[in-house]
């Protein structure tokens, strides 16, 4: 039996891109802390869930990333 199993976390631009992030937004999202990341030395990955939970959460907030 071949469970295939879902990463957790990936590099966060290119997963970021994924979801039509871009680059800068994506920084953006991370400093507000609107998505969950972490490095690992010069690298930052996102935590794929708080990704895929994202627009739940801002339209839930009635918020936009680009809001104060």
């Amino acid at each position: 039996m071949n469970t295939k199993v879902e990463p957790a976390y990936g590099p966060m631009v290119e997963r970021c891109n994924e979801h039509g992030i871009s680059r800068t937004v994506a920084f953006e999202l991370a400093r507000k802390k609107l998505i969950k990341t972490f490095t690992i030395g010069k690298r930052r990955y996102v935590y794929l869930d708080s990704l895929r939970t994202l627009p739940d959460r801002l339209a839930a907030n009635g918020s936009q990333a680009g809001a104060p």
